[in-house]
């Protein structure tokens, strides 16, 4: 077993753990957050003279808040085009996206403020064009563990915003370039 594997299957256990002490009725509901942001796979351009690593592109979740510590989000995240290079020997253009699954844990700070953690696993497809070396690429399909922490101001009992840094492992496998994929993403969530 990995040691993301490991941390992953942690963290999940201390969440549920935390969360069952707490549980209100009153607490819970459905969410539906839409967030935007920057995403860069910093390490892909080592090494190549001509190459852009970073974009924008939109976050959408739903999810259920179990009660005011706790709950789960599905979720799809664009990370627009994390590769583009034009050099002598790589031609290459990634986007990328995903689809994830997560918990999360809610502290809250005051009425007003809180922070949160979360973890889970995303479900991405790479659509990649170009040639390394003249050899064709093809796209890519696979599982990554992702993690994230943000903090939140509740504007009122229905909505809140939030901004938030997320890691994505391993998102994409070209030859010299495994890289994670970083993004911090702003916006809001609504309780319903």
């Amino acid at each position: 077993m990995t040691k993301q594997k490991i941390l992953v299957s942690t963290l999940l256990a201390s969440l549920i753990g935390m969360s069952s002490n707490t549980f209100a009725a009153e607490d819970h509901g459905f969410t539906f957050g839409i967030d935007y942001g920057k995403t860069e796979a910093k390490k892909y351009c080592d090494n190549i003279v001509s190459c852009d690593d970073t974009d924008k592109g939109p976050k959408i979740e739903i999810g259920y808040e179990f009660n005011k510590t706790f709950g789960v989000e599905l979720g799809y995240t664009s990370f627009g085009t994390i590769f583009d290079t034009n050099d002598n020997s790589v031609q290459i253009k990634q986007e990328s996206n995903a689809i994830t699954l997560s918990v999360l844990g809610n502290v809250p700070i005051g009425q007003y403020f809180g922070i949160y953690g979360r973890v889970g696993y995303a479900r991405y497809d790479t659509n990649n064009s170009g040639v390394v070396e003249g050899v064709a690429l093809k796209d890519e399909h696979g599982n990554t563990p992702v993690w994230g922490a943000g903090i939140k101001f509740n504007a009122s009992e229905q909505f809140a915003l939030r901004l938030e840094y997320q890691n994505y492992s391993d998102l994409s496998d070209q030859p010299g370039h495994k890289d994670d994929v970083k993004g911090l993403f702003a916006g809001g969530v609504y309780r319903f």
